[in-house]
């Protein structure tokens, strides 16, 4: 009974000082502001247009991506893909026309 008497204790103790360091923690912050409504709603029998996404497709091999423009896009399999052209260059890809575009910009050299 003893034994019991102070495993109870224990947890009592326990409980009360988790219960005031979270109290301690909490009572300076301030509560998260409710967003107001939006003025007016969409109608529901009105259309919105949706943008199709992008999808940029990849090749491990060449290490380049695709754009819907490039004519080797259908080739292209679709295993590998990014949302936008930004982040198959951070993945280290080049554009399909990199080199193009590239030589386009240098000019000719004399």
């Amino acid at each position: 009974m003893w034994l019991a008497g102070q495993v109870f204790l224990l947890c009592l103790v326990s409980f009360l000082a988790g219960a005031g360091i979270m109290f301690l923690a909490v009572r300076g912050r301030k509560p998260e502001p409710v967003p107001a409504e939006p003025e007016s709603t969409p109608d529901p029998d009105e259309e919105t247009e949706v943008p199709e996404p992008v999808v940029i497709r990849a090749s491990k091999k060449s290490m380049r991506y695709h754009t819907p423009d490039s004519p080797h896009y259908d080739r292209v399999s679709s295993s590998l893909t990014f949302i936008s052209a930004a982040d198959a260059e951070l993945a280290g890809f080049q554009a399909w026309d990199a080199d193009k575009a590239t030589a386009r910009t240098a000019g000719p050299t004399t």
